[in-house]
């Protein structure tokens, strides 16, 4: 993956006027310092945001809101929102031009897609796919490869994580060879969760180490939330100035499109981050905070809006 991104001839310095509005709406002192440490380089990235709003994509689960795994910060709460692919109907479909299809875990690490094979081939040959696949090499999901698919990958570089978050009882280094093995069989877009062990860093910056000598298509962050009801609620999201730390590492470390997803705290922490994520170099945000489109939008930056799932943008080779 080429540099394009720093080679794009709307490169130009962070204006003044930006600077200010953003700063202002930043409450703590410590992230005013991160922005002007930022804004006083010039940018490893073009100054514009894709705003991602996935109105047309469909989250689906192909195990509906069963999840065996049980994972410590979600434990198959975010299957709630999803449609079961045995409940999916033509009129499900006439709304959006691509599904994300998910589920729960297995006991192995795995999402069952292969199990339902059948069912996904039969869903319209135009509709592109976001697969969320768990650990697995995509051997079993062959079938799928004249389908228009892209693979979400989550990333993780530390023994610890899988055992304390996912439980299970594998390593950090599998969960880099099955990324390698299903990158040769469907194009891939690997996601990084900062704080992802109840909201400590562990590992996130060997994932970043394994990537910049595997330059990406592009790389999603997420960041862990609380989610009520899990074994982690009680945690606290990693301070921002680590999140963005880790997001300027990246974008200064890989030449491909860095992207913050739709998993990340809400309220006044999402602003905070929003704007010190695109300040870093988080080109593409999933449904960006409204105070940040404002400030970019009276400042002259162009804005890009998309209508799918960010990781689809990147897999059909539209860059961004």
């Amino acid at each position: 993956m080429g540099n394009y991104e720093m080679q794009d001839s709307n490169v130009r310095l962070f204006p003044k006027s930006l600077h200010r509005s953003l700063s202002a709406m930043l409450p703590v002192q410590a992230e005013k310092q991160i922005l002007s440490e930022i804004a006083a380089r010039p940018p490893s990235r073009p100054l514009r945001l894709v705003r991602a709003v996935p109105v047309k994509t469909l989250p689906v689960s192909v195990t509906g809101g069963e999840c065996v795994m049980k994972c410590a910060h979600c434990q198959g709460h975010y299957l709630g929102g999803m449609k079961p692919l045995s409940a999916l109907t033509p009129a499900d479909l006439e709304s959006c031009t691509s599904l994300l299809l998910s589920g729960g875990g297995t006991a192995s690490g795995e999402v069952p897609l292969a199990e339902h094979l059948d069912a996904i081939l039969r869903l319209p040959a135009s509709l592109s796919l976001n697969l969320h696949v768990g650990l697995q090499d995509g051997h079993l999901l062959e079938s799928l490869r004249d389908r228009r698919v892209t693979v979400s990958f989550d990333l993780i570089g530390d023994d610890a994580t899988v055992r304390d978050v996912f439980g299970l009882d594998r390593s950090a280094a599998e969960y880099f060879d099955a990324y390698e093995a299903i990158g040769q069989r469907f194009p891939v877009i690997p996601h990084l969760t900062i704080g992802l062990r109840a909201g400590k860093l562990s590992g996130e910056k060997k994932v970043i180490d394994y990537l910049s000598e595997r330059p990406p298509r592009a790389l999603t962050f997420l960041v862990f939330r609380p989610t009520p009801g899990t074994r982690f609620s009680g945690c606290t999201p990693p301070p921002i100035g680590e999140i963005v730390g880790l997001i300027r590492e990246a974008a200064e470390r890989l030449g491909c499109p860095i992207h913050l997803g739709c998993m990340r705290p809400s309220g006044l922490f999402r602003r905070r981050l929003d704007i010190l994520a695109w300040a870093a170099g988080a080109r593409t945000i999933v449904m960006p905070d409204r105070a940040l489109l404002d400030a970019l939008s009276e400042s002259g930056i162009p804005i890009q809006d998309r209508s799918e799932c960010c990781s689809l943008q990147e897999g059909s080779n539209d860059a961004s």
